[in-house]
């Protein structure tokens, strides 16, 4: 049986929060166990209660954006934070990103795309709507080109180099383990000395500090 994933939703629209609560309600393998409408309330609970995944409006009054995934991901290390925002501008998206998020959703996606998305970044991916993925990829590109790359390989082992590459391309830990003949806990074991490495705390921050560092183009 397969563990019961548990979801804090930080939302300040009390329709939308409702929504949210219902949509994973409704999946046997989610657990809602907190709904509150701003970061401070989210951030008391994660003193005692680390959720697997935190579904967080950018724009909340108070502490929001980047800054409240920063001050999460120290709390919650664990936490797996998907940013849900009516706006794809590319600064906040960027900064949130730079600071440990590991997708986005755009307030007007469906149920069903909101789910699939979860179950993406379940599994190792990185969801992010296809306006945001291209700016993302945009500003990571330009980072590439600007980056020097002196030292920059004695970093990482071949076998970690590999595994970096896939997660670039966007493989999942499956796919990952299929591809390398290696188990999926190896994976997850390379994976955790990257993010040690490169002192990233989610995928799309180990590919950006990969980036500035020139380990991948």
């Amino acid at each position: 049986m397969s563990k019961t994933v548990t979801i804090m939703i930080v939302e300040d629209h009390l329709m939308t929060q409702d929504m949210l609560k219902t949509v994973f309600e409704s999946q046997r393998e989610y657990k809602v166990i907190a709904a509150v409408d701003n970061a401070e309330t989210a951030l008391k609970i994660m003193d005692s209660a680390c959720p697997d995944l935190v579904i967080l409006d950018i724009g909340l009054p108070g502490i929001c954006g980047d800054e409240a995934v920063g001050i999460m991901k120290q709390k919650c290390p664990s936490a797996e934070i998907i940013i849900f925002t009516c706006s794809d501008e590319d600064e906040k998206v960027f900064k949130c990103i730079k600071a440990g998020a590991a997708g986005y959703i755009l307030k007007n996606t469906g149920t069903k795309e909101i789910i699939q998305a979860v179950k993406e970044l379940r599994q190792g991916g990185a969801p992010m709507s296809p306006s945001i993925a291209r700016k993302v990829l945009e500003e990571f590109q330009t980072l590439a080109n600007m980056k020097d790359k002196n030292k920059a390989l004695d970093l990482l082992s071949p076998r970690e180099e590999e595994v970096l590459r896939m997660l670039y391309m966007g493989a999942t830990y499956k796919e990952i383990s299929y591809n390398l003949s290696i188990s999926i806990h190896t994976v997850h074991t390379y994976i955790k000395r990257i993010y040690q490495k490169l002192h990233a705390n989610s995928r799309s921050e180990a590919i950006y500090q990969a980036l500035k560092k020139g380990l991948i183009k």
